[in-house]
């Protein structure tokens, strides 16, 4: 429906929902640059499983010796007889399994893993932040609507103030300064209306950034968020928090890494066999002096015994390293916690002083709509005419922006306890 009537009406300019804008930035360049990233990590993860099969090889050379191979036997005067041709030829089908690595391979699987899970949760951290960001941005063009808004009306009120103004002026019932001063009211209504309008298409050009897309309009948002219990939203926080589940990936890849380290204390063994056939054609037929099977299966084994105590030194640097994530994992969680306190502190103030622009409004109606009937009756002057309108004008940008002052704090704190919980309270309530 919305289509046709945009094909009979192409003036009009549907703005898009909050859930609309949220939605588009899945699809923006910055998300989906760490989706690759993840995309990268996934594979490097599957690259790494690879070390726990053996590996196969094929090999084949053919070479031309300068000399025919010889040898010399002394019994008792020298005699020199061959021991192959010029050409030789070698042909290999070659495995080796690696049977015990000091359980650096399972380290490095596990790593890989770890560090998969990380970039999924980064990318999950990234849209919560990016979110945020949004809604910041949104609630900026909805207030900035009903500031335009609030600031038309004043500058509807002041030309009518303004005509009543001129006509006792024409009449010489009104002094030059008294009608100068409204109409410098008018200029500075003006302004604010264009500065207005300014921070909106600022805030529609930093969406349409963030979403990689083309946000011409945002429809207005209807505050229905419901606000989550200070205990309730920091249980989830710290359980469910990408940032912070990454920061505790951070501590199992230190783990990893001391493993690693301490898999040079550890031999290396493997088993290795081949399938080799050799000879003077590329058939490997032999070359009538050795014989043409050269297959063989065996076991590999190599210990390092001494290496100046770097092995030791790289298990402490690996302790010392896990030690700081977890130091900056519990730091963090205090952080997380500070950061949801001020949170509802800053809601209670935003509560309050909504409450009380509200009654400003009220008051500064009342206000103006005394003052408008005091200067028609010659009762009030033209000055206070045009301040009382100015200033009805003002609090009711300062309730607007109060409103979605408000409803970006609700949606943050919902953010702040992660990016599955804002989903399920926030995107899926409706």
């Amino acid at each position: 429906m919305k289509k046709w009537i945009s094909l009979l009406l192409p003036t009009l300019v549907w703005g898009q929902s909050y859930h609309e804008i949220i939605d588009s930035l899945n699809h923006s360049l910055t998300v989906q640059s760490a989706q690759q990233m993840q995309k990268a990590a996934y594979e490097n993860a599957k690259m790494t499983e690879g070390k726990n099969y053996p590996t196969i090889d094929a090999t084949l050379s053919a070479i031309r010796f300068q000399e025919t191979p010889s040898v010399t036997f002394y019994s008792p005067t020298a005699q020199t007889a061959p021991m192959g041709t010029k050409n030789h030829t070698e042909g290999a089908l070659s495995i080796t399994y690696p049977l015990f690595s000091g359980f650096s391979i399972s380290a490095l699987n596990e790593k890989a893993a770890i560090e998969h899970e990380k970039a999924g949760l980064a990318v999950s951290d990234l849209k919560r932040n990016l979110y945020l960001n949004a809604t910041q941005l949104y609630a900026t063009v909805i207030s900035s609507d009903s500031t335009i808004q609030a600031h038309l009306e004043a500058k509807k009120a002041m030309e009518d103030a303004h005509a009543k103004a001129k006509g006792f002026y024409d009449h010489g019932l009104l002094a030059p300064a008294e009608l100068y001063a409204i109409e410098a009211k008018q200029h500075s209504v003006e302004a604010k209306l264009s500065q207005a309008k300014n921070h909106k298409r600022q805030a529609l050009n930093q969406l349409s950034y963030l979403t990689h897309s083309n946000i011409k309009e945002a429809t207005p948002f209807t505050d229905t968020l419901a606000t989550p219990s200070h205990d309730e939203l920091l249980n989830i926080a710290l359980g469910e928090r990408e940032d912070l589940k990454a920061l505790a990936k951070g501590l199992n890849l230190a783990q990893s890494d001391i493993t690693l380290a301490k898999s040079r204390y550890y031999p290396n063994i493997a088993l290795i066999g081949a399938i080799k056939h050799q000879g003077n054609t590329l058939e490997l037929g032999g070359d009538g002096y050795s014989n043409a099977n050269k297959s063989y299966a065996g076991a590999a084994a190599s210990w390092n015994l001494f290496n100046g105590m770097s092995d030791s030194h790289a298990i402490q640097a690996a302790q010392a390293q896990k030690l700081s994530a977890q130091l900056i994992y519990e730091d963090y969680k205090n952080k997380v916690t500070m950061e949801i306190d001020n949170a509802y502190e800053e809601l209670g103030t935003l509560e309050s002083m909504l409450f009380s622009a509200q009654m400003e409004v009220k008051s500064a109606q009342e206000y103006t709509h005394l003052t408008r009937g005091r200067f028609e009756n010659k009762l009030a002057s033209a000055d206070e005419l045009s301040r009382s309108i100015a200033d009805l004008s003002a609090v009711k940008a300062k309730e607007a922006m109060l409103k979605s002052d408000l409803f970006t704090q609700k949606a943050a704190l919902w953010l702040l306890g992660g990016l599955k919980v804002y989903e399920e309270k926030v995107l899926k309530k409706n």
